[in-house]
């Protein structure tokens, strides 16, 4: 997969995080005792376990009923925890339970290691799809049935730096502020994601949150945008499709709602 030759790119750009993923129906025949036997298919690039709480179901549905919902959560049989497979200096994760896969790169240590990019990302993801998918098919005579696909970057962009300090107003085009500037800041939306013929499959979420950098103590704007919803067919390939789509959304919604000033500080290239 080569990356599209209009998309904007960038030298370097504040990315903390990026994350795919897949949400499917819980293959049969699957339970949680039989995880280590799905650590095993990674095990050699991911060697380290780690146990975490299970992440609900998420889905971008449309179409329901205004006013009121009720919700109830109904539970039938065991949990199932969430397992983080590790690399061994820890950038880069599978997130794993009996419904989700995802994978994680992340910024660990002094925050020098570089982003592996969109292209490479995703040819181990559909590697690491495809190893489970042949392991769920020996469960039983059936593929991985991808309900849901996302695709999230999460940037921390530094207000205080070396050379200059930056608000709000120097990051973002709509974040235009006369007088006094705010003493923090929030900000989120939702957009629609349609087929080819017009009809919703997903949402592109955006969220910023001010907070305070767990490495230095430095005001940091978390800027997260996040594609999320149903591919064409839910299989491997129509899965990378949303991803390949979800990608291109994301990086133009970032560089749409952020200002020239701090693409020339990010290297803005294209």
């Amino acid at each position: 997969m080569s990356r599209p030759d209009t998309l904007p790119d960038f030298s370097n750009p504040p990315l903390n995080e990026v994350v795919l993923g897949v949400q499917f129906s819980t293959p049969r025949g699957y339970q949680q005792i039989r995880a280590y036997e799905v650590w095993q298919l990674y095990r050699e690039q991911f060697p380290t376990v780690e146990e975490q709480p299970p992440l609900a179901p998420t889905f971008e549905t449309f179409g329901l009923p205004s006013g009121p919902q009720l919700s109830f959560n109904m539970t039938t049989g065991a949990q199932h925890d969430r397992f983080w497979f590790l690399s061994p200096n820890k950038d880069e994760l599978i997130q794993f339970q009996d419904d989700r896969i995802l994978h994680n790169w992340r910024k660990v240590g002094d925050m020098s290691n570089e982003y592996p990019r969109f292209e490479r990302m995703v040819v181990r993801f559909e590697e690491e799809l495809r190893a489970f998918d042949s392991y769920v098919k020996n469960l039983a005579s059936q593929t991985l049935n991808i309900t849901q696909c996302e695709i999230s970057y999460i940037n921390h962009i530094y207000l205080d730096g070396p050379e200059r300090s930056l608000n709000v107003s120097d990051v973002f085009r709509f974040a235009q502020f006369s007088g006094e500037k705010p003493e923090d800041f929030s900000s989120t939306f939702r957009r629609t994601i349609s087929d080819a013929d017009g009809a919703p499959i997903g949402r592109l979420h955006s969220e910023v949150q001010t907070g305070l950098s767990n490495l230095n103590g430095q005001r940091v704007l978390v800027f997260t945008l996040t594609a999320r919803g149903a591919p064409s067919q839910p299989t491997i390939p129509g899965a990378l499709e949303f991803l390949k789509v979800g990608r291109e959304m994301v990086v133009n919604t970032f560089t749409d709602l952020t200002t020239d000033s701090v693409h020339e500080i990010w290297g803005r290239k294209l």
